[in-house]
């Protein structure tokens, strides 16, 4: 027999849930500031994941497509703490790991209609438009292109000391990074609810697009660049490929990236795929967006992390660990004193820290949100300019990760965003099954 759950219970305890999460994270994100909060921190997860369904306040979740994967990478967790020479490092984390799929988890059950949807929405803008604003006041700029580093001259550099972040300057390549969870839902938005809202509600979507276009310039991040170009092309085929064939504005979309496609292959055939060789042989050459210096540099790093997966590949070497491991077994030629934090591939980098095996649960992952994101699209015209915005932030973070990964404090905002996806999907379905008609008796 069924059971109906109090709604009061339920709410109640996913309240409490919340207040404990909140309670957690200084402490799992900031895990060297106090070594017994940090074990309670562990402690107050396990209670919110299992003390509240075993003594039924609440029902357990709805299944998930990606349930088995994440079960098996918490697993893979465990062996990377177990493995590595660097508890310290893992330990840290392993804790914003935790503390990222218990965020995740808990919006995945706490959001269940459209009003709390748009409330976590709002806290993952305010929550990135904080981190984002910090960086950008204490980042330390870096000169590639003359123009832009004039105006970053102009900026605020103020270094704001937090424990857990070393001298508190930000890298405007991590700032790009953070955008690009922003950057591609926000023109998604911004263009397709453009005739739904009012003129207040414009102004406000235009500053922001605006504001995340800009701060993305002002960054100088190539990779950050490229991947906010593509993903804007990409969002172009996504819109253009869910709408209905008899859309009006299907035709306009479907001009645009053909002659964005057009103008793309142009373009590379004009630089020619010699100049893209001499380049890769050569990043010291000059352009008018700077040097590619640090293409030899990445060059070298990934060329002893494929090394060192060949010698790990099972078990990876640790989360986090990759700083030390890699120098002291292998001999990298790159400047003793520059931190090697991460692999400057976002694939190479879950390789090292999990191994091939977690690589591949990463990949499924990713594929699985992919496909919750279409069917949304697909399906549910309410929710449309979200799922393709985050599909195309998705797919340009992994652009990005082709030469970058975001490791930082930030990245909590990825696993915020896992959690809307999961909600998002919840609610598409929802609002489909209620669509249907019933059955006759």
């Amino acid at each position: 027999m069924p059971i109906n759950w109090p709604q009061t219970t339920e709410a109640k305890s996913l309240l409490v849930e919340c207040g404990l999460l909140l309670v957690a994270l200084p402490f799992l994100l900031f895990t060297n500031v106090s070594s017994i909060g940090t074990l309670l921190a562990f402690l107050i997860i396990a209670m919110v994941e299992l003390l509240p369904p075993l003594l039924r306040w609440r029902p357990l979740p709805q299944p998930q497509p990606f349930d088995l994967v994440l079960l098996l990478w918490l697993l893979l967790i465990g062996v990377s703490i177990f493995v590595t020479a660097d508890p310290e490092l893992t330990l840290g984390k392993a804790g914003g790991v935790l503390l990222g799929i218990a965020a995740w988890r808990y919006l995945g059950r706490a959001v269940t209609r459209p009003l709390h949807w748009f409330l976590a929405l709002a806290f993952f803008g305010l929550l990135g438009g904080g981190f984002i604003g910090l960086g950008t006041l204490s980042a330390d700029w870096i000169t590639k292109s003359g123009p832009i580093a004039a105006l970053t001259q102009l900026l605020p550099n103020q270094q704001i000391n937090i424990p857990g972040l070393g001298d508190g300057a930000a890298h405007p390549n991590q700032i790009a990074g953070t955008l690009l969870f922003y950057f591609p839902l926000l023109w998604s938005v911004t263009l397709a609810r453009w005739q739904h809202t009012t003129i207040r509600q414009r102004v406000g979507l235009i500053v922001l697009t605006l504001g995340a276009t800009a701060t993305l310039i002002l960054t100088q991040s190539r990779s950050g660049w490229l991947a906010g170009v593509v993903s804007l092309y990409l969002l172009i085929l996504l819109w253009t490929a869910v709408l209905p064939k008899i859309h009006p504005q299907r035709k306009t979309l479907l001009l645009i990236s053909s002659l964005l496609t057009i103008f793309g292959v142009a373009a590379f055939f004009t630089i020619g795929p010699e100049r893209f060789g001499s380049f890769w042989q050569d990043p010291a050459q000059e352009t008018a967006i700077g040097t590619f210096r640090s293409l030899g540099f990445r060059q070298e790093l990934w060329r002893w992390t494929i090394v060192m997966l060949q010698d790990f590949p099972f078990t990876g070497i640790g989360l986090g660990s990759i700083q030390h491991v890699i120098r002291r077994l292998y001999p990298v030629m790159i400047n003793p004193d520059y931190p090697l934090t991460h692999a400057h591939n976002v694939f190479l980098h879950m390789a090292a820290d999990y191994g091939l095996f977690g690589l591949i649960l990463y990949l499924a992952l990713i594929g699985i949100l992919l496909t919750m994101l279409w069917r949304s699209a697909q399906h549910q015209p309410r929710w449309r300019p979200y799922a393709l915005g985050f599909a195309a932030s998705l797919l340009a973070y992994h652009i990005y990760g082709l030469g970058d990964v975001l490791d930082s404090k930030t990245n909590l905002v990825i696993w915020l965003m896992y959690g809307l996806i999961t909600s998002l999907h919840q609610l598409s379905v929802t609002s489909g099954n209620k669509q249907l008609p019933s059955k006759p008796e």
